[in-house]
């Protein structure tokens, strides 16, 4: 679901595990009994809090992660034998079969829209130079994955927090600082009803910004979770079909495509 297979593959076969300030969110470690079952951790944070409350850290270190880093590698300099590369061959060429496998891959002959040809169509349309914020679900993973961001600060969105209705607020926020900018909302059909009325904000402040929703008519995370973990059993995940979010006029411009 997050991130490339070939990532996932490197994560779950590590012998060791360098984590700098992360919180090792359900989202990302899944089932904690299969997560990295090789691995040895070493968890670097400020919160005490945060020290093997969700993946038992075999290392432990408590502190500011830059202090901690800088002393680290003043040991390592001090102490550690250069590693040669012969050692690490064989896992390279192991990352390398894991790449080869190419998981953004897809059918782009099918008859129905893909969502990844929609993210890559609005790449090219946009030459890669739009402010894009999504909200939470699919979509956000399909943006973050299709959607090149060679540039900086072009990704707005709230990352693990689940903050579903952030993707249209956002990108009202960023069209009002930056005006002549091309600014999108990638969102689906459950992430724009939760502020769909911000559709009147963007008329009453004259705020022209593409809401680009990805209508599956699930809450299509919440389903993949529930096939994947729960063996199927789905619950509020199902929406009826709606025939559109909003009527023309108004300055509301909507359009449907559908092949």
């Amino acid at each position: 679901m997050h991130g490339t297979y070939e990532a996932n593959m490197t994560m779950h076969s590590a012998d060791v595990i360098f984590a700098v300030g992360v919180r090792f969110d359900d989202r990302t470690t899944n089932n904690l009994a299969k997560y990295c079952p090789n691995a040895t951790v070493l968890h670097i944070d400020i919160d005490p809090t945060s020290i093997s409350k969700t993946v038992n850290a075999d290392i432990p270190v408590v502190g500011d992660a830059r202090l901690v880093l800088e002393q680290m590698l003043e040991m390592l300099a001090q102490d550690a034998p250069s590693q040669p590369r012969d050692d690490i061959r064989d896992w390279w060429q192991q990352i390398e079969i894991w790449r080869a496998r190419q998981c953004l891959k897809y059918d782009a002959e099918s008859e129905s829209i893909k969502p990844q040809a929609v993210i890559e169509t609005l790449w090219r349309l946009t030459k890669g130079d739009a402010y894009v914020t999504s909200d939470v679900g699919q979509h956000q993973m399909f943006a973050a994955l299709y959607y090149p961001f060679d540039k900086p600060r072009r990704w707005i969105n709230s990352g693990g927090l689940g903050t579903m209705g952030f993707g249209l607020p956002a990108a009202l926020g960023v069209k009002m600082a930056l005006p002549k900018e091309m600014v999108v909302c990638v969102t689906g059909d459950g992430s724009i009803q939760m502020n769909i009325q911000e559709l009147s904000t963007a008329l009453q402040y004259e705020l022209p910004v593409l809401v680009l929703n990805l209508n599956n008519r699930y809450l299509g995370m919440v389903k993949q979770w529930q096939d994947m973990i729960y063996s199927g059993r789905h619950f509020s995940v199902l929406y009826a079909i709606v025939a559109g979010f909003c009527a023309p006029g108004g300055g509301l411009w909507p359009c449907r495509t559908s092949d």
